[in-house]
């Protein structure tokens, strides 16, 4: 008899939301389900009205990790093969295109909590648990978290988690830094709703840009890091976003009767500015450029 999956998703409101869905084991992920959260992770991307992903679980627990029993007795190989599953799908979670929020809502436990450290944002419940528990299986974390959980907490606190199993509960969770927010449990839904509609507002190649220079700052010298901000900043132009977003920004100031000239408006519009004496109208963006450098500040 076939297995029902262990990954469900919907979209409602511009948001895919994947729930982890196995209740019963307190969504413990089985054989298969990283196949199946890649699969959901592809579909969710490939729709052009999700603007963000959100990941929590069905029942009282957001996801307890790896299915234990599967893993007793597994060889060295097998063993090597889950947890390389596991880190593809961290991976994929951290590098995706859109934003990602972790609702956590209950237990969230080994590779459950690598999932949510994988996250860019992270709000969980009063009842929100963290631990690593590996540890004491004679086993270390395999996906993510000897390396994501320190540059959230700090080394110290990781490795207190890491070496002795501790259960964080949300409120010292988020003293430390390993969620953005703790809020009641009937008002997770709704915080996370206003979570989402946030960080849908910026254009989808500038988010995932910014993403990806904050990922990166970690690992880079602060010279290369800024030659990739400044190799991303160019990139968002050369996706028009920002023209589009200046222009709808100034249109929307205009609409709503707000005083020219100020700084704001100056700096978000080049129409809403008045032209210098001897001038004619201002080019559009890249509009008879010279593709010849200028020489900074000669």
């Amino acid at each position: 008899m076939e297995e029902r999956s262990s990954i469900a998703w919907e979209v409602i409101d511009g948001a895919g939301w994947v729930y982890f869905d196995r209740p019963e084991r307190l969504n413990a992920l089985r054989r298969g389900s990283a196949r199946e959260l890649w699969a959901c992770l592809n579909a969710l991307e490939s729709r052009g009205e999700v603007r963000a992903v959100v990941f929590t679980g069905r029942g009282d627990a957001f996801c307890a990790g790896m299915e234990l029993g599967e893993l007793e007795g597994a060889t060295p190989l097998t063993a090597r093969r889950r947890a390389r599953e596991a880190q593809v799908i961290t991976e994929r979670i951290a590098d995706f295109s859109l934003p990602t929020i972790a609702a956590v809502n209950g237990v969230a436990m080994g590779l459950g909590l690598e999932i949510c450290l994988a996250c860019d944002l992270a709000l969980a419940t009063p009842e929100a648990r963290f631990a690593f528990p590996e540890i004491r299986l004679g086993m270390i974390p395999s996906a993510g978290g000897t390396q994501r959980l320190a540059r959230l907490v700090g080394l110290r606190r990781a490795q207190e988690m890491l070496l002795t199993g501790r259960v964080v509960d949300a409120e010292t969770a988020a003293a430390w830094g390993l969620v953005n927010e703790v809020v009641k449990e009937e008002e997770l839904i709704p915080r996370v709703r206003e979570w989402v509609e946030k960080v849908s507002r910026g254009g989808r190649t500038a988010v995932y840009l910014a993403k990806r220079c904050l990922s990166r700052s970690l690992d880079l010298d602060l010279h290369r890091g800024m030659e990739l901000e400044l190799e991303s900043f160019t990139t968002c132009f050369a996706s028009g976003d920002p023209a589009r977003n200046m222009r709808r920004f100034a249109e929307e100031r205009a609409s709503q009767g707000a005083a020219p000239g100020g700084m704001e408006e100056k700096a978000v519009s080049a129409e809403a500015a008045p032209a210098a004496p001897g001038r004619g109208p201002e080019k559009e963006s890249g509009e008879g450029e010279s593709e010849e450098e200028e020489d900074l500040f000669e």
